[in-house]
């Protein structure tokens, strides 16, 4: 062995010992991989040491017996050359465990088996998908009690104080309900894979029209659109525009609200903006949102509207803009002009 491959082995040899990951080295004997050799994390999670497992059938030392099937399956895959990955378990020292596994064929008839273990991530999904099913099922139930009890109050009662009382309770549980119906969105678009392609967007501005002009029949809401325009979207894409018109509208105090939604073009570029007349969005909030402050307890804006507008513009490798004056707020998305899909 020369020095340049002396060299490379040893280095190769030092990333295997120090990943952080568990891995082994193997062969296929019959179609069966048999540990050749264990870094230190395998050693760590699964409790065999290189003497013991050199020379082991690997699922005999690590699969469950309930994942044996789908083990040879993986094994299958790596005698005809390809690669596997997937969500596993295994059985480790504290238990079954959930992983990461990433199947590297190699040489003839030898590979790696690498293992992230994600229990604890796993779990905490989990736990936080739960919590938010339960939150928002009864915030909702019990704002719908809180919002019925004020409607009762401001019916049967001419005492001002009571009126403003009541008022302010309801406006308040609008506000909570609203919180947590756009919670729900976030949590049922940003679940979506991003599948990026040609999307008409007029289809789009014209349903997100027609669906605020019903439900704020005193605003004003115009619409400046060239004709047959497509952008790199997908359809979270009438998520955005309405975060982004229904922000625009429900923050508005404006006497008669005003709502453009407006979209210019340039070779390679599409602009989408939505300018209103409303009192403006703050700047410590724009500045949490595009990312240039800190996140704190006392610091994280007052809605969830302008946060799905940036994730999903973040998903799509665009850009969002935020401007705001005495006359109001506009908003821009810059997107990745498209040919229009084929009809």
């Amino acid at each position: 062995m020369n020095t340049n491959d002396t060299q490379s082995s040893d280095r190769f040899q030092q990333l295997f010992e120090q990943l952080n990951d568990a891995v082994v080295e193997f062969a296929l004997v019959d179609d069966e991989p048999i540990v050749r050799d264990v870094n230190c994390t395998f050693v760590t999670i699964f409790g065999y040491d290189a003497e013991e497992a050199i020379g082991e059938p690997l699922n005999e030392l690590i699969v469950p017996s309930s994942e044996q099937a789908e083990a040879e399956n993986f094994d299958q895959r790596t005698a005809d050359g390809e690669s596997n990955a997937a969500v596993v378990r295994r059985a480790t020292v504290d238990g079954n465990r959930t992983f990461v596994y990433r199947g590297v064929a190699y040489a003839e008839d030898c590979g790696f088996a690498i293992y992230s273990d994600i229990t604890e991530e796993m779990q905490r999904e989990r736990y936080l998908d739960v919590l938010q099913r339960v939150v928002r099922h009864n915030l909702r139930n019990d704002l719908n009690i809180v919002l019925g009890v004020a409607d009762t109050i401001l019916e049967r009662t001419d005492d001002s104080q009571i009126t403003a009382a009541a008022t302010t309770i309801k406006q308040t549980a609008e506000g909570l309900a609203r919180l947590s119906e756009e919670a729900k969105i976030v949590d049922s678009v940003l679940g979506e894979q991003t599948t990026v392609e040609p999307t008409p967007l007029r289809p789009i501005v014209k349903t997100v029209l027609t669906e605020y002009q019903q439900q704020f029949e005193t605003a004003t809401i115009s619409v400046n659109l060239p004709a047959d325009l497509s952008v790199a979207a997908d359809k979270r894409l009438y998520t955005l525009l309405r975060s982004l018109v229904d922000n625009a509208l429900v923050h508005n105090d404006a006497p008669t609200p005003k709502v453009n939604i407006r979209v210019t073009t340039a070779a390679s570029e599409v602009q989408l903006e939505v300018l209103d007349n409303g009192p403006g969005i703050p700047d410590a909030e724009q500045a949490i949102v595009l990312g240039a402050a800190e996140i704190t307890p006392l610091n994280h804006g007052s809605g969830l509207g302008l946060w799905l507008v940036k994730w999903i513009t973040d998903s799509y490798g665009a850009e969002v803009e935020i401007e705001t004056s005495d006359s109001g707020s506009l908003v821009r998305v810059r997107l990745d002009r498209t040919d229009s899909p084929p009809s």
